[in-house]
């Protein structure tokens, strides 16, 4: 009777400890972040054009992962991060100058929709109350999708993000900055636009690619002329989902 006894409760603590090892290395494959001898650093990259980033103030690119939840996390140089940034995944930038750069279709909030704006306000403001400013841009050109949105020191400061294949404007908040003195941006959430004679001005800005590219130069890093740049870090990035 004890025989048995005992020799149940053995095969009972060996399939334990079996199953705890494998839950611990399933673990392990998603958080473990791998160290690639054979990616080297490249040549700087441009990008930007149907595309969402995330610029900070620092150069802590793990913190930067944690911060977002970055899983699947490896290093990554600009040809292999600008690849996976635009599969689906996420891009953490070398340093450029004081700024790096979170790119990648992957980011779950766009600023395409007012709930995802709200996501991505929150986001910005617990980056910027860290680093000091955080910065997002986006822009795709197939529905004339753009935005840019700009945190400092954990507050929003300006917000404008618009759709041009429905002449919507998302949401529109702040002073219009520095940047964008001398544009009449078109935003249909204003009282001018209850009237529809607001609609055949001709004096109107309406938000391209083009325009996404010159404000985020003028506030941090424009990612199309990466590659003109001399304050780029020769080191790798990391890349994840």
């Amino acid at each position: 009777m004890n025989y048995y006894f005992l020799a149940a409760i053995a095969i009972f603590l060996i399939a334990f400890f079996v199953i705890q090892k494998q839950n611990s290395n399933k673990e392990k494959v998603v958080e473990y972040k791998v160290s690639s001898p054979s990616i080297q650093t490249d040549s700087v990259m441009d990008f930007g054009y149907k595309m969402v980033w995330i610029a900070v103030k620092t150069s802590q690119k793990n913190r930067l992962a944690e911060i977002i939840n970055l899983k699947r996390i490896r290093d990554a140089n600009w040809e292999s991060g600008i690849e996976t940034a635009y599969d689906n995944g996420i891009f953490i930038t070398p340093q450029i100058g004081e700024w790096t750069l979170i790119a990648g279709t992957g980011l779950p909030n766009k600023g395409d929709t007012k709930e995802n704006i709200v996501e991505l306000e929150n986001l910005l403001n617990a980056l910027s109350a860290e680093f000091g400013e955080a910065q997002f841009f986006g822009t795709h050109r197939v529905v004339e999708f753009h935005n840019w949105m700009k945190s400092t020191n954990g507050n929003m400061e300006r917000i404008y993000s618009y759709v041009g294949e429905s002449m919507e404007s998302i949401k529109v908040l702040g002073v219009p900055t520095k940047a964008e003195e001398g544009l009449e941006l078109f935003n249909s959430l204003s009282e001018e636009a209850k009237n529809e004679a607001y609609f055949e001005r001709e004096d109107l800005t309406y938000a391209d690619e083009t325009l996404v590219m010159d404000i985020a130069e003028k506030w941090s890093v424009n990612p199309t002329k990466l590659s003109e740049r001399t304050d780029i870090k020769d080191e790798l990035g990391l890349a994840g989902k």
